[in-house]
């Protein structure tokens, strides 16, 4: 078959209405035109209406025409003739320097020409880039003053800019970051050496090549992100669970949208917080189904959910799956309120009540040195801890020891974007860097309730970058296995599969590290097949760790790789985990937040503050209790 024949067959769907076929029309031709366009004018709206126009007269005439190319050549030098760019290649002739916004390019640079395509299906994708000059300073692409955002239409190159209103108190974070939306982009750059940088998410594995630009001369770079793993085909699935973006309208949805289309996040729990009184992240849509967008590449799942903190007394906590803000959002002084009430235990009943799951943020570790967290956790509140956020496990102080004294408690793993958004590096944002993986299995398709009802069951890994797969006689994560007294053993399987080599994988029995497989030489995939003595009722879990340089994925710190999964519980003879020192421990605990709570406490009456001293009493019971039964 000939290249005209096929050129003839691809153009003829098109102009039959074929949708896929169009597509690769544009694909093969865009850049030509765009660039050609856009070097001309230096105008990058006029190149997005000039190129787009230039596509719509050749294939209407398609019928009468022998080669699509040259109608796409007459068509381009048509628009030559035309008034308003022969007046806009005067001015670029004038002007000596790019300017972000104005698009003037001058004759020592040279336009790249970007597709990033799927490795298998060889179809462009979304994608995060970072060019970075000989210099090792970051090259954005110049702003796009086209603006447009829908499922099927947004600018190629997702800038700072189109979001920075979106980031709430953290707009004068420093983001240089470049997301493109359909993976196909033309943008002016200079001259030069580059080292490109592109990933999408933690499946993909990410590509790291060099390039040289000469002036006048288009560049033409084409990257191919191949898998890692494809978890979905395992039956999990992922989403940022600590998210606050700020959705005013429907615009801002898809602006969050396509950001993470681009770092493969299929779903946010997007939070509404309060600070010093003002409420921050506004969700103009909530929704315990959260609000789906069908993009051309993706499917996303944006939820309106909330944070509800206290800074003098309680901690954070997060709310997910609701469909109304739970108020007054925040307690205490410090955030605007002048008592430390509603109490977080009446948050978690009212985020239940919505069909929602409630959870512990940071641990429980990084807001005060005396959150509530063991006091909920006793009171049967809880869903789950946030174990995985700002490079580091964040599970070993509280999350283990409330393990151990039997309590059943998901692991996830939130970003806090746009907060740190830059600890990596300016130009890679957290947005889905920390995140949670849920199975729902492979024969339902993906929803967020389905999603939620994973992290409640406990069916989850949280992870920054290593990907875990676990089990325990054939169960995974959230599974409570019951055996005899008599078994004397568990059989044990990991698999941990990563984007950067691993140091080494762990077996975790009731907070202990009891196997460990090292990653000596680099590997990027470590697996552990063992037998482990059960001498007692125990929780089980895996854990990676690992450490990537900043040079290995073009940053400007070590990212330190974290992924744990929920446990999965062995019952020996009916008995619940239970350990007498981590019991103790959250006794002793409980007594401290006593004393702490009724010296720091503002209450608007008595009812209120013996509501908390009825809970910490409560809660202190529990623990005694099990003292009592070790």
């Amino acid at each position: 078959m000939t290249r005209d024949h096929d050129e003839y067959v691809l153009v003829g769907r098109a102009h039959a209405g074929d949708a896929e076929a169009f597509g690769e029309v544009v694909r093969r031709y865009k850049a030509r035109v765009y660039g050609y366009v856009l070097s001309r004018t230096g105008s990058f709206d006029w190149a997005d209406d000039l190129a787009q126009e230039t596509f719509v007269g050749p294939i209407r005439a398609f019928e009468t025409a022998k080669r699509f190319a040259t109608l796409i050549g007459a068509r381009t030098a048509q628009m030559r003739r035309r008034e308003r760019l022969d007046g806009a290649v005067a001015r670029s002739l004038q002007s000596s320097d790019l300017r972000q916004g104005e698009g003037t390019m001058p004759a020592e640079w040279s336009m790249l020409h970007l597709t990033v395509r799927d490795g298998t299906t060889k179809r462009p994708v979304p994608a995060r880039i970072h060019l970075k000059r000989r210099d090792g300073s970051c090259h954005l692409p110049p702003a796009n003053v086209d603006d447009t955002f829908d499922e099927k239409d947004a600018p190629e190159v997702i800038l700072p800019h189109h979001f920075r209103k979106n980031l709430h108190v953290c707009q004068s974070a420093d983001i240089r970051s470049a997301h493109l939306t359909t993976g196909i982009a033309t943008f002016p750059v200079p001259a030069g050496e580059f080292t490109l940088y592109v990933s999408r998410g933690h499946e993909r594995h990410p590509v790291v090549m060099k390039f040289l630009t000469k002036p006048g001369e288009g560049a033409h770079v084409e990257v191919d992100l191949n898998p890692t793993e494809t978890m979905a085909r395992v039956g999990w699935h992922s989403g940022d669970m600590h998210v606050h973006f700020s959705r005013f309208e429907r615009r801002d949805d898809l602006i969050l949208a396509h950001l993470m289309a681009a770092e493969d996040l299929p779903a946010v729990n997007n939070m509404v917080y309060k600070d010093a009184g003002k409420i921050e992240a506004p969700q103009h849509r909530m929704g315990h189904r959260g609000t789906h967008f069908e993009l051309e590449h993706s499917h996303q799942v944006i939820a309106g959910g909330e944070e509800f903190r206290d800074n003098n007394l309680y901690g954070h906590m997060i709310a997910a799956g609701i469909s109304e803000v739970i108020e007054p959002i925040s307690t205490g002084e410090q955030l605007g309120r002048r008592e430390n009430y509603p109490l977080f235990e009446q948050v978690c009943d009212a985020a239940h009540e919505q069909g929602g799951i409630a959870g512990w943020a940071h641990g429980g570790t990084l807001i005060k040195l005396h959150e509530s967290l063991p006091v909920e956790a006793a009171l049967g509140k809880l869903d789950f801890v946030e174990s995985v956020q700002f490079t580091c496990f964040l599970g070993t102080p509280v999350w283990y020891r409330l393990l151990n004294c039997g309590l059943r408690l998901a692991t996830t793993g939130g970003s806090d974007f746009p907060f740190s958004t830059d600890m990596l590096a300016p130009w890679y944002p957290n947005l889905g860097l920390d995140r949670t993986y849920a199975q729902i299995g492979t024969k339902e398709p993906f929803t967020y309730e389905r999603y939620l009802d994973g992290i409640r069951k406990g069916r989850t890994f949280a992870t920054n970058g290593p990907l875990l797969l676990f089990e325990v006689n054939g169960e995974g994560p959230g599974a409570a296995i019951n055996v005899e007294k008599s078994v004397s053993h568990v059989e044990v399987r990991a698999r941990a599969v990563c984007n950067y080599p691993v140091e080494r994988l762990e077996i975790v029995v009731n907070g202990a590290v009891e196997e460990i497989v090292d990653g000596q030489g680099g590997q990027t995939e470590l697996t552990c097949e063992t037998r482990l003595p059960l001498l007692e009722s125990s929780w089980l879990a895996a854990r990676v760790r690992g450490r990537v340089e900043p040079e290995r994925y073009g940053g400007v710190g070590p990212w330190n790789l974290h992924a744990h999964t929920s446990p999965v519980y062995v019952l020996k003879g009916g008995k619940p985990v239970l350990r007498r020192a981590d019991a103790t421990a959250m006794a002793d605990y409980v007594r401290l937040l006593e004393v702490w709570y009724r010296i720091g406490g503002k209450f608007a009456n008595d009812d209120q503050r013996n509501h908390l001293l009825e809970n910490l009493r409560t809660a202190e019971a529990f623990y005694d209790a099990l003292l009592r039964r070790a």
